[in-house]
């Protein structure tokens, strides 16, 4: 059985993204810099068969695409990622959405039904030391040491 995430990401993610304003743009200046790399990979060339041309201008030649792969995975790669933290978000909000498990209250309790996962007496329920515990003893002596400052209109002048 194949994972959640095996999903995330996939083409019918990537083509909602696709049409919207934001990626069409981003489209566009992939698309022109890819073009601008070959048009620059083409002028090398020609510069490297003319007379005046050298093998520098070839090495240009052949970098020049390399810089247009270059635009094309990095669109596809931003592409991918906001698919998948998409599919991700409305995951999240499917698990929001679903419906909570409840637990049958005690006979002789007063209060209704119980959500799963909620331990019986409130908050304070993991005892004396629960990280809840230390945080609330921590605040205690902070707001015990500190001492009463005075604003500029008290200060003596």
């Amino acid at each position: 059985m194949p994972s959640p995430d095996a999903d995330a990401g996939n083409l019918g993610s990537v083509l909602r993204l696709l049409a919207t304003p934001r990626w069409i743009g981003w489209t566009l200046v992939a698309l022109a810099a890819v073009l601008v790399c070959g048009a620059m990979a083409w002028w090398q060339v020609v510069r490297a068969e003319s007379p005046g041309g050298s093998l520098l201008n070839a090495g240009y030649a052949f970098q020049w695409p390399l810089f247009g792969l270059f635009f094309a995975a990095l669109w596809w790669r931003m592409l991918r990622a906001e698919a998948r933290a998409l599919d991700e978000v409305q995951a999240e909000r499917r698990v929001r959405e679903a419906p909570t498990p409840v637990r049958a209250a005690p006979a002789d309790s007063p209060f209704g039904p119980r959500p799963a996962g909620v331990v019986p007496g409130g908050m304070d329920a993991a005892g004396p030391g629960s990280e809840r515990a230390r945080w609330n003893a921590m605040y205690a002596a902070l707001a015990a040491g500190e001492e009463r400052r005075e604003t500029p209109e008290e200060r003596p002048s």
